[in-house]
């Protein structure tokens, strides 16, 4: 097993892209990726249903080495700012299976 952070970044649907090219910038290999999020949060309930994806969350679950992930976080924090969202940062292992 590998400890690396987990980190979960939950935005709205349009940050998508942006959240995907910090990623990349970051240089993290990749991340699993849900579409469709419901829940609460402080602007409110999120339905995973609605006229249009523009109005949807996405939740991010990414794992990334310790040294990738604060450079990562910082370059996230003011996408959130803007545009609001959740960002979860824990402990994990990674099973290598490979």
């Amino acid at each position: 097993m590998r400890n690396v952070k987990r980190i979960e970044i939950v935005v709205e649907a349009p940050q998508e892209e942006t959240i995907r090219r910090l990623i990349e910038e970051a240089g993290i290999d990749g991340f699993t990726l849900l579409h469709a999020a419901a829940g609460r949060g402080q602007r409110g309930d999120r339905t995973s249903d609605g006229l249009s994806a523009a109005f949807q969350n996405v939740v991010f679950l990414v794992g990334a080495p310790e040294e990738q992930t604060v450079p990562f976080l910082e370059a996230v924090r003011p996408v959130l700012e803007r545009t609001g969202g959740i960002c979860l940062v824990s402990d994990a292992q990674w099973l290598i299976h490979r």
